[in-house]
């Protein structure tokens, strides 16, 4: 009988193994993102989308491209928890428009209302961190490069880019993540505002959200199980006018004294 072979050690697969990804959006036009909360006669916007537009924008994709609604729901259920950061280009502008636009009506008729609401413009790419299971990566990257529209119909924007991304390079944009004020602190929070850095009230999916609250063909959303949050934004006001301003990024120094 011949000597046994010594078979190597397998290498053992680490649970939840995750990775970091980074896409890079351009948007050709203006557009609209109204907080979460806010009414829609007096939309007081966001620069950036919130981290369940990003979310959904994926769930979206998957479903317009595969043509299966079920599909959409497989990358709901993992992709709802991932932690995502879209950060802003360098320089924004912010500006308040009043609107006459048509509503639906009874009967299929429409009715002019009216209304405020803030537009931006992106003077650079919008950057968005994800932060996904390693087993969901190249699906990941597939439908970021697909994404056509983050939430609203007017968000029109393409993929430049996307890929993994490493510790490092996540370390250094960390500073310039939006930051949610429950996780800061009162003390971090306080201190962040009145540096003059934007508050904006967004909202995020939850483990408990279940895709029913979202879907367009037939969902209720009562499931949808949202939470709303405060976030501060890397964004101090350079210049203002009476109805626009133009926004610049700085980084979260404060945060590096703690």
């Amino acid at each position: 009988m011949g000597r046994k072979k010594k078979i190597a050690p397998s290498t053992p697969v680490v649970a939840n193994e995750v990775t970091w990804l980074r896409a890079t959006f351009q948007f050709p036009s203006t557009f609209s993102y109204r907080q979460a909360g806010a009414s829609s006669q007096f939309a007081v916007g966001s620069p950036i989308p919130s981290p369940d537009a990003v979310k959904l924008a994926l769930v979206d994709t998957a479903i317009r491209w595969s043509g299966d609604v079920g599909r959409g729901k497989e990358v709901f259920d993992w992709v709802k928890i991932c932690p995502v950061y879209p950060v802003p280009p360098e320089r924004v502008v912010r500006f308040r428009t009043f609107l006459s636009r048509l509503r639906k009506g009874k009967e299929g008729s429409f009715v002019t209302s009216t209304g405020v609401r803030d537009y931006f413009l992106l003077f650079g790419p919008l950057q968005v961190f994800l932060k996904v299971p390693r087993e969901r990566g190249e699906e990941a990257i597939s439908l970021l490069q697909r994404v056509r529209r983050f939430g609203t119909s007017d968000s029109l924007c393409w993929c430049c880019e996307v890929g993994e991304i490493g510790d490092g390079e996540v370390g250094r944009w960390r500073c310039f993540f939006p930051r949610r004020a429950d996780e800061l602190g009162e003390e971090l929070l306080a201190r962040g505002v009145a540096q003059g850095f934007l508050l904006v009230h967004l909202s995020d999916l939850t483990e408990g959200s279940e895709f029913d609250g979202f879907n367009p063909f037939g969902g209720k959303g009562g499931l949808a199980h949202r939470q709303r949050s405060h976030y501060l934004l890397p964004l101090v006001v350079e210049r203002v006018g009476e109805t626009w301003a133009v926004l610049r990024r700085e980084p979260f120094s404060f945060l590096e004294t703690v």
